[in-house]
């Protein structure tokens, strides 16, 4: 899915109450308990958006680099975060190995790579997905990790979706957005369209529709996708509390897995 105009605009205002500190945080302690030899240095952001988590992750030492197919965010990322940012599909993406170009392997490799924010439910086919992952593969270093954030089917179907409604202020600024979304249980996905009210000083100056098609997944089921290519499962829990078990009550979880050796530079 490529992000309209007004939705990339005010991307970081939706996003202004979403504490990307504490998700940053996890990401150190699943880095510190499952990464293996080399410390965890260079990381691959998958659905990267305006960088937000690039950013603090910077901060904290991490060598980054950040993909969105969306060149508007890639523009806005570059103009925030001191990375390297690309514009591409995640779900057929190949980065190629700038240090040496004669080397025998011509992919850039990741000591870990990370799809946050739901951002791997933006591709609702099977193919993509399955793509996805061969392309996660073929870009990490042996015993590299894949760490996910994505909608758990469990807690979906536990809790259905709702319509709802957030604010967010900055200045002069308002924008008040409402959810309402239609469940395609069978297809595993939830279809939400989006009503956004822009005030400035209390005036309306702006009212759009956007629509998203997001899916979800059950842990068996992206455990599947996940061992088809050589990953195994390292770890399953709600986001981001990496010591808590994974339950029905929960809408969200983290998938982190290790790519097994022997498929490391297939």
């Amino acid at each position: 899915m490529v992000f309209d105009e007004d939705y990339v605009r005010y991307y970081d205002l939706f996003n202004k109450g979403k504490d990307y500190s504490i998700e940053v945080e996890f990401l150190g302690k699943v880095f510190e308990r499952f990464g293996i030899g080399n410390q965890i240095k260079s990381i691959l952001d998958l659905g990267c958006g305006t960088g937000l988590h690039a950013g603090k992750l910077i901060s904290k030492g991490y060598e980054i680099t950040g993909l969105d197919n969306s060149e508007q965010m890639i523009k806005i990322a570059r103009t925030k975060v001191n990375g390297k940012f690309l514009v591409g599909d995640m779900a057929n993406f190949k980065i190629d190995n700038e240090i040496n170009e004669n080397a025998d392997e011509k992919n850039e490799k990741f000591d870990a790579i990370i799809c946050m924010f739901s951002g791997l439910g933006y591709l609702t086919e099977n193919k993509q997905i399955e793509s996805f992952f061969t392309c996660c593969k073929n870009h990490l270093k042996e015993d590299g990790l894949l760490i996910l954030d994505v909608w758990n089917g469990l807690g979906v179907m536990n809790e259905l979706p709702s319509s709802r409604e957030k604010t967010s202020e900055i200045g002069s600024l308002k924008i008040i957005r409402k959810s309402f979304p239609e469940l395609d249980s069978k297809n595993h996905i939830n279809n939400v369209r989006f009503n956004v009210q822009v005030f400035e000083d209390g005036i309306l100056v702006k009212e759009y529709n956007e629509n998203h098609k997001v899916r979800f997944f059950f842990p068996q089921e992206i455990i599947k996708y996940m061992e088809d290519v050589g990953f195994e499962l390292i770890h399953i829990c709600p986001s981001f509390e990496i010591d808590k078990e994974l339950t029905e009550n929960d809408w969200n979880m983290v998938v982190v897995g290790r790519l097994k050796k022997k498929y490391n530079n297939l």
